[in-house]
């Protein structure tokens, strides 16, 4: 324990020390909603600045089966492997859904995502209530040439569990993830529906993409509300109030139960 205390404690003032860290930082998604597919997300990192993540649906690629409860030993390897033999169906084209980008206000504590409905109906979203803690433990291992820590937390709904290096002295990681004294290397939900494998790490050279522009601005819980109706309700308003529609949808996602719905 003392040894953790004292890493945390030169690993804090090397942040604080440290010269400029404009960087960009590009993680594989992989994600079991269904189909297996995965994805290019580039985390943007710049100086006293929010970070913004953008997911690039362009470069998602369908996978063949997973084993659920395996990751990848190194960083290098995939968890899946990419479909071949002789299946011709035309892959279904990710392309067409806009790019998701979330923009991490650490200062504030809270979040904008550019996020969509659909296909067409994109929106801001303002989420000002992250809140959650992590608990670092004293197991390591060895991810590309990266010495990693493991530290765990519950979010709205689920467990996750992160691999951090203290070798790369950023407080940021990919999605909503944060507060860890070193880069994210390696995150994901014990379910392992969503993973994030850091690919490789460039300097920042462009400026950060964030299109927020015509968007119209919405809360998360109003976000969600909607989010939940059209889902759950695919005909939308074309029925007869009287009409009952039954569906199987369940929420998908890493946040599974908001803190409007705790209670």
């Amino acid at each position: 324990m003392r040894k953790i205390i004292l890493l945390l404690f030169m690993v804090c003032a090397q942040i604080l020390t440290a010269q400029t860290n404009d960087y960009k930082i590009t993680y594989k998604q992989f994600i079991s909603y269904g189909d297996k597919l995965k994805r290019d997300a580039i985390l943007y990192v710049k100086e006293n600045q929010p970070t913004v993540m953008h997911r690039i649906m362009a470069s998602t690629t369908v996978l063949e089966e997973q084993k659920p409860t395996e990751l990848p030993k190194s960083i290098k390897s995939d968890a899946v492997v990419i479909k071949g033999g002789n299946d011709t169906r035309k892959p279904f084209d990710y392309g067409v859904f806009p790019d998701p980008y979330l923009m991490v206000d650490q200062q504030n504590k809270k979040n904008i995502a550019i996020d969509y409905i659909g296909t067409k109906r994109s929106f801001l979203v303002t989420d000002d209530l992250l809140n959650y803690t992590w608990h670092i433990t004293s197991e390591t291992k060895k991810i590309k040439e990266y010495t990693c820590y493991k530290a765990t937390t519950t979010f709205r709904g689920n467990k996750y569990e992160a691999w951090f290096t203290p070798d790369i002295p950023l407080n940021v990681g990919p999605w909503k993830w944060y507060g860890l004294p070193g880069l994210i290397v390696e995150v994901y939900d014990m379910e392992k529906k969503e993973i994030y494998l850091l690919e490789k790490i460039e300097k920042l050279t462009e400026d950060i993409p964030f299109p927020k522009n015509k968007l119209k601005s919405i809360s998360l819980k109003e976000y969600i509300i909607e989010k939940d109706e059209f889902f759950g309700n695919p005909l939308g308003g074309s029925l007869d109030r009287n009409t009952t529609v039954t569906t199987d949808y369940k929420r998908s996602g890493l946040e599974k139960i908001f803190e409007w719905e705790e209670k």
